[in-house]
């Protein structure tokens, strides 16, 4: 079968005119420009430095063309000595790959090459929402093909996509197949094409039913989503028969969706006899000083979660637990690629959430969110920070941090089943258009548990989680300090449209928007249960819930105060009961009373034991989203005295480069507040003397006790206050 495809070529070209690189013309590209329909383009052994455009149905081989290619053709001189190496500051710098096929759907043959080093093309999707903008993604690390169905075989594609730590040189790292990438999708185009009205070559030309990537080497090629294909708008099959990958399921001869990648599962991909190291094990380790080339073991871990998601067994009773161990893992640290996009059946797992750091560096030129999760089954992320995601560029669907979607993407559509886990995460410092902490995006079924939410922006919606045409749980869930940075912005903190939801101990403070200051919702079912929404505000009105038309919303056991510049502002269905609202709200069990808060301006809004919210809740439970922690509040300055000693951890946190320490003392004592290095030596000491009893709070500015700079890494800081001692981590980030 192999020997008459390669004759089939052979036979059609027999009348065409070959043109001969070098002899003919010094570059490979010179060639294929002076070639016609038809020709073939024969190169000779060498390393070309090109990034190569082809526009025509044409062959374009090595010699290899003209060799036996047995079952031995991997060793074959030709393909290993003829180099297509893609240049690294290409002229063009929306075209970074090796080669691009575009247009026509032209169905040109490529055979018998190496392709190395390619960096990805610039495509944009236009955005359909009221947000006007177009995303960028890096694809095709070594080729990307766009409206056209070429032939490629007998190629080796090796070290394309980046893989190394980010050099700084203004590169993004591929978003979409590391080797190869494919096109079929109207709403998909070229990087250049926003501002060109370059003309496109059409055709009446059929779309072939299949795709033929036969007998090809994969190699060490990285991307955030496709490793080593990714096809998008295509509907047909794409045979990978006989190619040899990294690494594959042996049991079931095949390779996972993260390896090959159909958007939508709309194509189906043709694994035949197709070879590579056999997967072992289900339980990967992930390490900043570890290798991708070890076994992935505990002892011997990856460097890269993206190394793992490649081992995952294309097996839907097998989960794989990837664990990722203390440390920053970015572009700059690691090597790592973002976003990471998590197929079915898999966990990823963090030492704890405050120092095992996911920070995708993202900035308005690098635009890549930390986690994509599309529709799943059995997908859990869970003890790790969520930081460095920029993507105002993805317009409405947003998800600075983590997008959990519909793989469509579209704007209209019905939601899908899908359940992935969110838990015990810290997700701080990200943007985005809307979402830019979570955007959950026309999914039924994502839970959200024990996860801060601080710190991060919007342009328009949500600046911390956004919940759209979608069905979510959040429960024990603190959404803080975030904010939307236009005018006509909506939801500071959460923001909710054509959604339901269920919130359970959920805390919003001290978010800002034009609307909806700490929450709003709207054309949506909302079901509040002990939540506390304190210190928001809105620009315009709702500072701290806004509901607007059509929506139905239900609060229980929860309080609302110090908002501005009002509590709530309704234009809608909205049924509170067994609450504290601030102006009143009539329904049953309703008070307006000072919560009487232990310490709000040190973001401690446990209730004081006289608290007027304590014990009045509906069935004598207390309101809001947590219970009683100091002493009864007798001034009115709410001087107050918490009941035990406790050490917060620190905010921001990571941190560049201050950050601030809180901590509670029930009694008045000697104190010692010191800074130590992760080798146990002092680095500064913060506090050494008599502190009167309260809850407390100091600074560190990244500075030893020298006044001098410390480096970047984990620290401890610990407090001694007579017989109690207690530690914690922190990441500075430089």
């Amino acid at each position: 079968m192999k020997q008459i495809a390669i004759l089939s070529i052979l036979l059609s070209t027999l009348s065409a005119t070959t043109i001969n690189i070098p002899s003919d013309y010094e570059t490979i590209q010179e060639g294929i420009d002076a070639s016609v329909d038809g020709d073939t383009v024969l190169i000779a052994q060498g390393t070309y430095t090109e990034n190569l455009i082809l526009e025509k149905e044409i062959v374009l081989a090595s010699h290899a063309i003209n060799d036996d290619l047995n079952s031995e053709w991997l060793n074959n001189e030709n393909i290993q000595e003829t180099i297509i190496s893609a240049d690294q500051e290409p002229i063009d710098p929306g075209y970074g790959s090796c080669l691009v096929i575009r247009d026509g759907n032209i169905a040109p043959t490529i055979l018998g090459f190496t392709f190395q080093d390619g960096i990805g093309t610039a495509m944009v999707e236009n955005d359909t929402c009221e947000i006007v903008v177009q995303r960028p993604e890096q694809s095709g690390g070594a080729i990307l093909i766009f409206k056209a169905y070429p032939t490629i075989m007998y190629n080796r594609f090796i070290n394309n996509g980046s893989t190394q730590a980010d050099s700084g040189n203004g590169s993004i790292a591929i978003t979409n197949g590391g080797a190869i990438a494919q096109f079929s999708d109207e709403d998909v185009e070229f990087d250049e094409d926003r501002n060109n009205a370059r003309r496109i070559r059409h055709s009446s030309r059929d779309i072939p039913e299949e795709l033929n990537i036969q007998n090809n080497y994969f190699e060490n090629n990285s991307s955030g989503d496709g490793k080593n294909f990714y096809s998008r708008g295509y509907e047909g099959s794409i045979d990978v028969s006989y190619s040899i990958f990294d690494d594959i399921d042996c049991e079931s001869n095949s390779v996972n969706e993260f390896v090959l990648k159909s958007r939508e599962k709309e194509a189906a991909y043709i694994q035949n006899d197709i070879s590579g190291n056999c997967i072992e094990g289900n339980s990967f380790y992930v390490s900043m000083d570890g290798n991708n080339n070890n076994s992935g073991t505990e002892s011997e871990p990856f460097k890269t979660i993206g190394h793992a998601l490649s081992l995952v067994r294309d097996d839907t009773t097998i989960t794989t637990t990837i664990y990722v161990r203390e440390g920053v893992y970015s572009p700059s640290t690691t090597g790592e690629q973002f976003p990471i996009v998590l197929p079915d059946n898999v966990h990823l797992i963090g030492d704890n959430r405050e120092n095992s750091i996911l920070d995708a560096e993202a900035d308005s030129i690098k635009q890549r969110r930390v986690i994509k999760i599309e529709d799943c089954e059995n997908v859990k992320v869970a003890n790790l920070t969520i930081t460095g995601g920029n993507i105002e560029s993805a317009g409405c669907i947003g998800g600075g941090g983590i997008l959990m979607t519909h793989p469509d993407l579209a704007y209209d559509g019905p939601m899908s089943s899908s359940t992935p886990v969110l838990e015990n995460l810290i997700i701080t410092g990200n943007h985005a258009a809307a979402g830019g902490g979570v955007s959950i995006w026309r999914q039924s079924g994502p839970v959200l548990s024990d996860i801060i939410i601080h710190e991060n922006t919007a342009k328009k919606y949500g600046g911390g989680l956004m919940i759209f045409t979608s069905v979510a749980s959040v429960t024990d869930v603190t959404v803080s300090g975030n904010n939307c940075n236009v005018d006509g912005s909506f939801g500071g903190g959460i923001v909710m449209n054509f959604s339901g939801a269920t919130m359970t101990n959920v805390t919003v403070t001290d978010n800002t928007a034009s609307f909806g200051g700490g929450v709003s919702v709207g054309n949506s079912d909302a079901t509040l249960t002990h939540v506390t929404v304190s210190g928001n505000t809105a620009t315009t009105s709702g500072g701290g819930f806004l509901s607007t038309p059509y929506s139905n919303n239900t609060l229980t056991n929860s309080i609302i105060w110090d908002n501005s510049p009002e509590s709530i502002y309704a234009f809608a269905t909205t049924t509170i009961s067994y609450s504290d609202i601030q102006g009143g709200w009539g329904g049953e069990g309703n008070i307006d009373a000072d919560p009487l808060f232990c310490n709000p301006d040190s973001s401690d809004f446990t209730l004081a034991e006289n608290s007027p919210c304590v014990g009045t809740g509906e069935s004598g439970v207390n309101m809001g989203a947590f219970g009683v922690g100091c002493e009864a509040i007798l001034s009115t300055d709410k001087d107050v005295i918490p009941l035990k000693y406790l050490l917060h951890q620190n905010y921001p946190n990571p941190f560049n480069p201050v950050t601030t320490l809180r901590y509670n003392l029930p009694e008045d004592g000697l104190i010692n507040i010191a800074i130590y290095d992760i080798m146990g030596r002092v680095v500064k000491t913060l506090i050494n003397g008599s502190q009167t009893a309260g809850y407390k709070s100091t600074q560190w500015n990244a500075t030893n006790n020298a006044g001098e700079p410390v480096s970047a890494g984990v620290y401890l800081y610990t407090i001694q206050a007579g017989e109690f001692r207690q530690t914690k981590k922190m990441v500075l980030l430089k």
